[in-house]
């Protein structure tokens, strides 16, 4: 029992270690990560995310996403004034994509859906959730 009690004690210690170190790395290179939305001050959901002018802003709830994306700007600026350290856009993340996976159309850049933190474009209202029924499908497509 004591053996258990000693172990379980190590690996708490180890691991509280760890991130506290992390945290302090952060701290030393000036790096505040996200942790509420910008918007209503909740704690964000990383599934949930506006990519604005190049950044990605996480949010608490699908409503914050349109609110960012009528003045981004505002946003930013508010959480890089607060030392929070956006994360960048990368091209892996963006797909070059002119027609919709689901019926072939052209893309219309107001209708997409984002899955797995890739955006795909559609050419209308329906086939948004056909792509988020079956995202693995059309991501193959693309």
């Amino acid at each position: 029992m004591k053996k258990i009690l000693l172990i379980t004690l190590i690996v708490f210690v180890v691991t509280v270690g760890i991130y506290a170190l992390d945290g302090y790395e952060n701290q030393k290179a000036g790096k505040t990560l996200q942790t509420t939305c910008p918007v209503m001050g909740g704690k964000v959901n990383k599934a949930l995310f506006a990519d604005v002018d190049g950044k990605r802003i996480y949010v608490c709830c699908p409503g914050c996403i349109s609110t960012i994306k009528k003045n981004p700007a505002k946003y930013i600026t508010m959480m890089e004034k607060k030392g929070i350290k956006l994360e960048t856009i990368s091209s892996k993340n963006k797909l070059d994509q002119s027609r919709c996976p689901v019926m072939g159309g052209r893309i219309n850049k107001a209708l997409y859906a984002d899955v797995k933190g890739k955006r795909i474009f559609v050419c209308c209202p329906s086939c948004i959730k056909k792509v988020e029924e079956n995202p693995e499908n059309y991501l193959k497509k693309l």
